[in-house]
């Protein structure tokens, strides 16, 4: 019986040890060659006309790179008949449920390009433990998968000959926060990154919307797991690389899914040139709509300031 006992101990701190030491290479890891090798080079694009309203042509893009990324989105392209030689364009990262149908709720504004890309993993409604566990090696590898994602369909847009390149705005609300810094970090090519209901600390934010609505032993066990499979993506690693990008962000000051500390944190995180904008407001819904054009007038106001978009716009 001691010896079984003993051997079962070997096991457990073999197993330690190796759990130990994957989160270390995947925390140290560079992560540069990872992306750009998984981008490839666009080989093949695709648009399907959806359907046309007096502001936008509503469409649906899909691209395909040489290393068999493919890549649905969402695009939105101005409907009107001035003659407009090229565009600002806003590559859209919005929440967990939306991907490339974001550029739906896409109010008050006119002659941008929108571009929405899709996430390559559809969320639950809820999760057990065990559901949560059997899908994480998914959810990792559609978020790592966002990087060169979004690379990609700015390959795209450079393509185009009625896309303004100085004037690209990365964009990524709630869920699609977090892969704003990252993405600036690795590709200089945006004119401006925003950070819309968004904050730094991975784990942090994961243990407080968890402990929401389970208990504080399954928020820490998550929180744990989770941060260090997504730490490739955390925004506290990459927010000061963005510069010299002007970065804006938005949040709400009742914010029941990204506290204030945490938007602060990456804030302060950043270096300038930068802007923090509140309002008085709870986490971004897309099903409300007075606060989608209340976060859209703010950010025109301050694309406007720095010329990336007109006042036209």
């Amino acid at each position: 019986m001691l010896k079984i006992l003993k051997w079962f101990l070997w096991l457990v701190a073999a197993v330690g040890l190796i759990v130990i030491l994957c989160g270390i290479y995947l925390v140290e890891r560079d992560y540069s060659g990872y992306f750009s090798n998984a981008k490839g080079n666009l080989v093949k694009s695709k648009i399907t006309p959806f359907r046309t309203d007096s502001v936008f042509r509503h469409e649906w893009l899909s691209l395909e790179s040489d290393r068999g990324l493919k890549v649905e989105c969402g695009l939105l392209v101005p409907a009107s008949e001035e003659k407009v030689s090229r565009y600002p364009v806003v590559i859209l990262m919005g929440g967990k449920a939306t991907g490339k149908h974001a550029v739906d709720y896409a109010l008050d504004i006119r002659n941008v390009i929108i571009v929405a890309p899709d996430y390559s993993y559809s969320p639950r409604e809820s999760y057990t433990m065990l559901e949560f566990l059997r899908d994480v090696p998914d959810m990792r590898r559609a978020a790592l998968g966002m990087v060169p994602s979004v690379m990609l369909v700015t390959d795209y847009l450079w393509r185009r000959p009625d896309v303004d390149t100085t004037k690209l705005v990365l964009l990524g609300y709630s869920f699609g926060a977090p892969f704003v810094p990252c993405i600036a970090a690795y590709d200089r090519r945006a004119a401006s990154a925003v950070i819309v209901f968004g904050g730094g600390d991975l784990r942090g934010l994961i243990r407080h919307n968890v402990r929401r609505y389970r208990g504080p032993f399954a928020s820490e066990l998550v929180s744990i797991f989770g941060g260090v499979l997504l730490y490739p993506l955390e925004p506290l690693r990459y927010v000061d690389r963005i510069s010299p990008i002007p970065l804006i962000m938005i949040n709400g000051t009742k914010d029941e899914q990204v506290p204030e500390r945490y938007a602060r944190e990456l804030f302060v995180k950043a270096k300038q040139p930068k802007k923090l904008k509140w309002l008085d407001a709870r986490h971004v819904n897309p099903r409300n709509v007075e606060l989608t054009r209340r976060i859209v007038a703010t950010l025109k106001e301050e694309l406007v300031e720095m010329k990336v978009l007109s006042a036209e716009n």
